[in-house]
């Protein structure tokens, strides 16, 4: 899977995650800062809606094949982008974190612990 299908994906199944930048569908490369910037807000959305997430089992499916990914980019937008910033949004919230974590994927776990 690509990292255009995975971020397309990921935004179709968190409810308020932004569009896709439009040249991010054409097969032009997706600028890295926009792409973090996009990741970020949608690991801030899993973390504040997760309870309300329709299909979490398939969210974290998608975060653990970006983690798998040979794309770079998308490799560090997951790690640094959206993993952290469900990391952020919880910091005052452990029992939350500990729900979110449970449900992340070898790699994505071996990023927090490693």
């Amino acid at each position: 899977m690509d990292t255009s299908t995975i971020t397309s994906e990921l935004t179709q199944n968190i409810p308020g995650a932004p569009a896709l930048e439009a040249g991010s569908t054409t097969g032009q490369p997706i600028d890295l800062s926009a792409m973090h910037a996009l990741y970020s807000d949608m690991g801030w959305l899993i973390a504040e809606r997760f309870s309300s997430l329709e299909d979490r089992q398939r969210v974290f499916e998608l975060i653990e094949l970006g983690m798998r990914s040979g794309d770079p980019k998308l490799k560090h937008a997951v790690s640094t982008g959206l993993i952290e910033a469900m990391i952020s949004r919880t910091g005052a919230q452990p029992a939350r974190w500990r729900q979110i974590s449970a449900q992340l994927g070898p790699l994505s776990a071996a990023y927090i612990h490693g």
